[in-house]
């Protein structure tokens, strides 16, 4: 490592009571209620599978969105990642998780469409979309599913003799 590189330990995550969390009412990232919904479906399909991100004291960086989701499934505890940062570091973190996203590629986003059209989950798919305000494309909502999505191969497979 360089001499300005040090190596920054990320604690792991911790099951933590839902009510002991704390939110400053501060955040600006905003869900619509058919965000929330999507997100609750998403909760209920494969679980509290991103941890809430907070400081020492349990007050939430990142995740208000999920807590929220979590509550109303019923749930009581969640999956916490407890940083030992302080406030300015704990806002810029959530700064730095709500903005920093990567752009979609159309026609990337296309081809997984049809793999997930191909798997028969259109209905899901066209939820999660307008729950963003956009809309299955034409092109991909009325297209025959024609490939099929390789097989999964493992390394051995590939590599005969190797191992």
């Amino acid at each position: 490592m360089g001499e300005c590189e040090e190596e920054i330990s990320i604690p792991m995550s911790e099951r933590v009571k839902i009510s002991d969390l704390s939110f400053d009412q501060d955040n600006p990232n905003r869900m619509s209620l058919a965000q929330l919904e999507r997100l609750k479906a998403s909760i209920r399909r494969w679980g509290d599978i991103v941890p809430v991100v907070t400081n020492n004291e349990l007050l939430v960086a990142d995740g208000q969105q999920r807590v929220t989701a979590m509550k109303e499934l019923g749930m009581t505890e969640c999956s916490v990642i407890r940083l030992p940062v302080k406030d300015v570091d704990r806002r810029l973190l959530r700064q730095v998780l709500n903005k920093l996203r990567g752009k979609h590629n159309k026609e990337m986003d296309n081809a997984e469409y049809l793999r997930i059209l191909e798997q028969g989950e259109k209905e899901d798919l066209k939820a999660l979309l307008e729950s963003v305000g956009e809309k299955l494309p034409m092109d991909v909502a009325d297209c025959d599913v024609f490939f099929s999505v390789p097989e999964t191969r493992t390394l051995e497979s590939l590599t005969p003799g190797f191992f």
